[in-house]
């Protein structure tokens, strides 16, 4: 498994919720509890993130507990300091002794925000909110953890040549290029045209707010990094 492919298993969960709110009661607590369970012993934020897992348990224990989590984590020397997309987030938001009590997948890094897919949040409870969504976060982090992916936890980066930066008046190969890679996505920009327009614009928002980024219209670093992984 990539880092990749995790975080596509991870984007297609979002938006599952336990049924009735407030249960525990969810897909991911069937799988791994082996039937349907509810109630308060039953969390599962890191029942999800063991769950995207479940097509390589090599990468990831398969836990309902956090701490188990990021302790198996350290025993493997896979702590890290610097987020990428795929590395496992552990946060901190409760006042028990736990060093963790929540976790989840981070998919994208904008600065000091890293962008992450969670189950088991919400916006009026971070670490027992009954959802899967997709989430920022710049707080109450307690450690990153990096599996070892087949691609060793790296995403595919620019490597053919550095990049302009493209915004609203721009013109060139560089912007030709950008509009064939965004047709290839669907936008409805013209594949032959090389000048950034109003339009190519709000397609360049649309792909960043697809892609867990800034969405200011503006083709730099980080957007050129996701344009070019499109085939």
């Amino acid at each position: 498994m990539t880092a990749q492919e995790l975080i596509k298993i991870a984007k297609s969960q979002i938006g599952v919720k336990e049924n009735p709110p407030g249960s525990n009661n969810v897909i991911y607590n069937t799988w791994y509890y082996g039937k349907p369970v509810s109630g308060s012993a039953y969390p599962w934020c890191a029942v999800f993130v063991s769950w995207c897992f479940k097509d390589d348990r090599s990468l990831c224990p398969k836990t309902a507990s956090c701490l188990n989590m990021l302790e198996w984590f350290e025993r493997k020397g896979q702590i890290v300091k610097d987020p990428k997309p795929g590395d496992i987030v552990f946060f901190h938001y409760s006042t028990n002794a736990r060093r963790t009590n929540h976790v989840g997948i981070v998919v994208g890094v904008d600065g000091k925000i890293i962008k992450t897919i969670e189950g088991n949040t919400s916006v009026s409870s971070n670490d027992n909110g009954g959802c899967v969504m997709a989430r920022s976060r710049n707080k109450n982090i307690v450690a990153y953890a990096r599996p070892k992916y087949s691609d060793n936890g790296t995403t595919p980066s620019i490597i053919n040549k550095k990049r302009p930066t493209l915004r609203i008046g721009s013109k060139g190969e560089d912007v030709l290029y950008l509009h064939k890679q965004l047709k290839k996505c669907g936008y409805g920009v013209d594949p032959k045209s090389d000048y950034f327009s109003s339009l190519t614009d709000l397609c360049v928002q649309n792909f960043q707010i697809s892609h867990f980024l800034k969405n200011d219209g503006i083709c730099g670093p980080l957007t050129w990094e996701e344009i070019d992984k499109i085939k």
